[in-house]
């Protein structure tokens, strides 16, 4: 293993030095285009999907390999649109995983549905097949799949599964910019997907999102859902649905211009970005995987990683004083770890009290298929690891050498 040339002080100082020049320099970017657009007279609101908003969407579909793009404010609204897109009968169930986002499935409640809790694959952190299976019943109409900190999914059995009982299918692809499964990109699997692009996101507009979908009436209702006039009047194409236009269904979820001119300055980088934090990610993963007692983040042999949204190796097999010391000695040795800020859904009030909503009363049911043991195995002995795209492969040695020293004293 390559051992640094500086000490834990200068360790830290380098790691933060060389973040506040890429900060700097990014922030200079973004205020760089924005004000070139606003500087060209470009519109403040869009409404028909024209400008800026339509070259993004243009932009986001060939990047990610995908065709129905249609960008919303925010991911959590794309997500809400998407089961909105679905129209399932009322109190039907969502499965999805119990590690992820809240977001990923709480927009249900406000279409009627209730989300089944499942468990994950302890060495990824994504749905196992076989929690999925064991917790379908006759009210289950849905499956949402989160490729879970850019790891896909395993697709495959998941969309047998879909296929077997006729369930709709949702991706959250939200930590999975170019992640792909067997060469397959994420999002082209179910019937609809959604992507964040909130200001920590591989991509980002500060806050916004986007779905995909090839299916016309999806497409349709989605547009319905949050794009009332101008697009509804020329987009829609059910004559049943296009009566709504004018009024939609009654929300607005479009993308702020000034988001989607951020939103396209980095697509135009996203793919670089990508393969640099995938080099950087993968020599620190080799580098981890010679220290005693520390194990990379599983990234298996069919799946491409994508954007890595975050890096989280382990240390099993240690007691909580245990892994608390190696804590401490991997900040002090200059190491930007720090515990993982989301915790499992089954441990928030929303999928364990009742909801405070009296129109949710009767449909927002959860239902918890625990004792979600895989869950547990992932998250014990689980930390994260800042990395920035700046940063350079000489600093993935010294915290690999860092871990090493940190293991070692810690033991």
């Amino acid at each position: 293993m390559p051992t640094p040339s500086t000490g834990p002080a200068r360790l830290a100082a380098a790691a933060a030095g060389q973040d506040g020049k890429d900060h700097d320099a990014a922030g200079r970017e973004v205020a760089g285009v924005v004000c070139r657009y606003l500087e060209s007279g470009g519109p403040l609101s869009v409404a028909d999907g024209s400008g800026v908003i339509g070259e993004l969407e243009q932009r986001l579909a060939e990047l990610l390999g995908v065709s129905g793009v249609l960008t919303f404010s925010s991911g959590t609204g794309a997500l809400h649109a998407a089961y909105l897109a679905l129209d399932l009968p009322p109190g039907s169930e969502v499965i999805a995983p119990v590690l992820g986002f809240h977001a990923s499935v709480t927009p249900a409640l406000h279409c009627g549905l209730s989300a089944v809790l499942v468990d994950v694959d302890p060495g990824t952190g994504n749905m196992s097949p076989a929690a999925l299976r064991a917790a379908i019943t006759s009210r289950t109409r849905c499956v949402t799949v989160v490729h879970y900190l850019g790891h896909p999914a395993a697709m495959s059995e998941i969309t047998a599964i879909c296929r077997k009982y006729g369930l709709r299918l949702v991706e959250d692809c939200s930590h999975a910019y170019l992640s792909a499964f067997r060469t397959r990109p994420v999002g082209t699997f179910g019937d609809i997907a959604a992507w964040s692009m909130d200001v920590k996101k591989t991509l980002s507009a500060g806050v916004g999102g986007f779905l995909a979908t090839p299916y016309r009436e999806l497409a349709d209702r989605a547009l319905l859902a949050g794009h009332y006039r101008g697009r509804s009047h020329t987009r829609v194409t059910d004559p049943a649905l296009l009566a709504f236009a004018e009024t939609g269904l009654g929300l607005k979820y479009r993308l702020h211009p000034l988001a989607a001119v951020i939103a396209l300055a980095g697509a135009g980088t996203l793919r670089a970005r990508v393969e640099r934090r995938q080099m950087l990610l993968s020599r620190l993963s080799d580098g981890l995987a010679q220290v005693p007692g520390i194990t990379p983040p599983a990234v298996r042999g069919d799946v491409t990683m994508g954007g890595w949204f975050s890096y989280r190796p382990a240390a099993p097999g240690r007691d909580d004083a245990a892994f608390a010391r190696l804590l401490e000695a991997l900040r002090a040795g200059g190491v930007p770890a720090h515990l993982p800020s989301i915790g499992p859904l089954d441990e928030l009030p929303l999928f364990t009290s009742p909801v405070p909503l009296q129109a949710a009363a009767g449909t927002w049911q959860p239902r918890l298929c625990g004792p979600f043991d895989g869950a547990r195995a992932y998250l014990r002995g689980r930390f994260s690891v800042t990395v920035r795209d700046g940063d350079s492969p000489d600093l993935m040695d010294a915290y690999a050498a860092a871990f090493a020293a940190a293991a070692a004293d810690a033991a």
